[in-house]
């Protein structure tokens, strides 16, 4: 990979965004126009068409991380590195979203703002455990940064298939196993998934572009460094 971006990779990403914040914004719509109103919970029962998406597209972002740990080790190409933290870092703020919108439908669904059932613990374990990850490596300096993100990003992503298998290996789970939804409700979110998954991407373009730039700056940095050494050593 070229050290400097190349412009086809910025147009794209222009592309990219427009197409995610038209499909994101066209869920929305549906989600007010089109989703029917559930006969229990009523109105609040459609946050499930942010909950539920931002939940899968955080699960893809930390997967996408521990599969980009392991082809830094394998590789210890500097873009593997940057993909990875760039997909933790998008993750957590999908993992956030499914944070804050969760206890707002648990409130309706259990008349409970929180409650320690496994999903919802085993959820807030990944949400902090990809915190850390973020805190520590921006603590960190030297070649072992990327190393230890890469151990990082794939010891933490084990607990992504826990979260998903809670509600079938523990009991106490306010979590249904099996949700069913027919018609509109089915339309609108599985479009939602699709719009969300959308701006993950672009959000990931975007952030990769960053760690890019960065790198191709740090490289300026240390070959002007460099070559201003030789300079001082041909002069004497």
């Amino acid at each position: 990979m070229k050290e400097s971006i190349p412009g086809w990779w910025s147009k794209g990403a222009v592309w990219l965004w427009a197409v995610a914040v038209g499909m994101v914004s066209a869920s929305l719509w549906l989600v007010v126009a089109r989703a029917p109103v559930e006969s229990v919970m009523g109105p609040v029962q459609k946050i499930v068409y942010i909950h539920v998406p931002s939940a899968i597209a955080a699960s893809i972002a930390f997967g996408l991380t521990f599969a980009a740990g392991i082809a830094y080790l394998a590789t210890r190409q500097w873009q593997w590195d940057a993909l990875g933290a760039s997909s933790a870092e998008i993750g957590l703020m999908f993992a956030t979203v499914v944070m804050v919108t969760g206890p707002l439908w648990a409130r309706s669904a259990w008349n409970t703002w929180w409650t320690w059932e496994p999903r919802l613990t085993t959820f807030f374990i990944l949400w902090i455990l990809y915190a850390a990850y973020l805190i520590i490596r921006s603590s960190l300096r030297g070649g072992s940064r990327r190393t230890i993100s890469a151990v990082m990003g794939i010891v933490f992503a084990i607990l992504v298939p826990i979260v998903y298998m809670s509600v079938t290996w523990w009991r106490g789970s306010l979590h249904p196993r099996n949700v069913t939804m027919t018609g509109d409700m089915r339309f609108v979110l599985q479009f939602s998934i699709l719009a969300w998954l959308c701006f993950y991407a672009a959000a990931l373009a975007c952030r990769f572009r960053l760690e890019w730039a960065a790198e191709a700056a740090a490289r300026e940095g240390d070959q002007a460094f460099h070559e201003a050494r030789l300079a001082g050593e041909a002069s004497r």
